[in-house]
This record gives structure tokens, C-alpha cells and sequence, in this order.
């Protein structure tokens, strides 16, 4: 395990990198905006056949995991956004991961504009090629009133063109969900997905947290559509199969996607 801290003073709204292993890590700003909020982000590097994970991880690894309950001056949850991951597999786990480099992108709301904002961040993520590293960082951030980095800016921008966008109905996005089998403890669904182009799109379901997905496996395809089977594993969960909601990102040569669909 790494535990790397670092504090950045007033004045600075790109902190240092962290980091001396096969990942670095770094926490930046672009400043408050007029509505109060602060547009941020979690940059990590990764050395080349390292690897880190999205939100769901698959079949193995860790999630990233952020605190920032030490910050001053925010409002409300912090917000992380996640680019769109890519699928790997080595024969023995699928995972849905990053390499190369990425970065986390962060939405805080603030509770005076005209005050001073300390950003401190807790973050734990897996960092693995063979074997998984758990990785431990604390990084703060602190932000004048009015003040605003047009670097960190250009890097978040970028950034974000790496997001899924929002579903188009009927053209780009889910269309149904069903229950398709299996047991309560591992049930399966087939899902229906509309696409521009459906060959070789990559879809990621997410149901509730205490649901573990497989991959989905393509049931059919035909020009703008695709079905796929995913099944779940529900031992231990608590959480009824009824009135559920999936999150389901959609990956295409078109573009990708995140759409929200409920189980009736």
C-alpha cells in the first residue's frame, strides 16, 4: 500500500503529483463558479501494463473510493463523474478498467462564494498489471474567492469529452429491460439496446450496489438494435428485484451513452 498526502496553498488550483510507484495521482481545480460550484478533477497516471478501475469493477479489482467529509465550505454530496471504461479480460476475470491515464472528474457545491474553500480528498483506488495494489492518497486543495486556473480549465474540458453523453430515445439508448430467468439469488435479464451502429458496441449494466453483474453476452443483432443477457449474483443482497433501477452505458463507434431504465 502507498500513502502519499500533499497540501496545496491558496493561489495554486493544480496540486502536485503523487505517487512514486506504478501510478501518480493528482487533484486539480478550475475555480467557483457564479452559481457556487467548483468544477474539479482526479488525474491518474498510470505506468504502461498498469491499470486502474471504474465505479463497478467486474469480476475482480477495486472501485475507486473518495472522501472528502475534512473539506470546508461545500454543501451537499460531491459529485464524481467517470469516463467511459474499456473491458479487459485475462482469461481468468473481466474487468472494466483505465489505463494509460484518466481523470475522475469532481462537482462540488459550495456554501459561500465569497469565502475561502479547502478541498481535501481521502482516495483509495487498486492499481494492478499480476497483482492488485491498493493505493492510498490525500491531497487538499485550497481555493481563494474568485479564483480560477485556465490550465486546470483546458484539462477539464478535455476531460469531459471522455463522458458518456445522455440517451437519445429511439435512437441511442436503452430500450427495454425484462426479466429473463434464473433463480432470486442469481436472476438474469435480457436488455434491449438502440444504437447508430450496434457492431461491436461494449454494454455495462449496473443495478443496485449489492448486485454483482456478469458481462452481458450479445443475444442478437440487427442494424440499430442488440439484445443482451446479463445475469447478477444477489447472495446477501437485501435489496428486492422489483422496482429497480439499472444504469447502463453504451459504447459504439458512434459515441457512447448512460442511460436509466427501471424494472417494473
Amino acid at each position: 500500500m502507498v500513502i502519499a498526502s500533499a497540501t496545496v496553498p491558496a493561489g495554486a488550483v493544480i496540486g502536485e503529483w503523487l505517487g512514486e510507484g506504478n501510478a501518480k495521482v493528482r487533484f486539480l481545480a478550475a475555480g467557483v463558479d457564479s452559481d457556487g460550484r467548483i468544477s474539479a478533477g482526479i488525474e491518474i497516471r498510470l505506468k504502461p501494463g498498469w491499470k486502474t478501475y471504474w465505479r463497478s469493477p467486474g469480476d475482480a479489482g477495486i472501485a475507486p473510493q473518495t472522501d472528502f467529509s475534512a473539506s470546508s465550505n461545500i454543501s451537499g454530496p460531491v459529485k464524481i463523474e467517470y469516463p467511459v471504461p474499456h473491458r479487459f479480460d485475462d482469461g481468468y476475470s473481466v474487468t472494466n478498467v483505465y489505463e494509460d491515464r484518466v481523470v475522475l472528474l469532481v462537482n462540488v457545491p459550495t456554501i459561500d462564494v465569497a469565502a475561502k474553500t479547502t478541498l481535501a480528498l481521502a482516495l483509495d483506488i487498486g492499481v494492478c498489471a499480476e497483482i492488485c495494489i491498493p493505493e492510498h492518497y490525500e491531497m487538499r486543495l485550497d481555493l481563494a474567492p474568485g479564483e480560477s486556473d485556465p490550465r486546470a480549465g483546458a484539462i477539464l474540458a478535455e476531460a469531459r469529452t471522455t463522458l458518456p453523453g445522455k440517451a437519445e430515445p429511439g435512437v441511442f439508448g436503452v430500450g427495454h429491460i425484462v426479466r429473463a430467468g434464473g433463480t432470486d439469488k442469481r436472476p438474469t435479464f435480457e436488455i434491449g439496446i438502440v444504437a447508430p451502429e450496434t457492431t461491436g458496441a461494449e454494454v455495462f449494466v449496473e443495478g443496485p450496489v449489492d448486485w454483482y453483474p456478469s458481462p452481458p453476452k450479445l443475444l442478437s443483432a440487427d442494424g440499430m438494435h442488440a439484445s443482451y443477457s446479463v445475469a447478477f449474483s444477489r447472495l446477501g443482497s437485501k435489496t428486492p428485484i422489483g422496482g429497480n433501477g439499472f444504469r447502463v452505458t453504451i459504447i459504439s463507434a458512434k459515441g457512447a451513452i448512460e442511460d436509466f431504465i427501471s424494472l417494473d
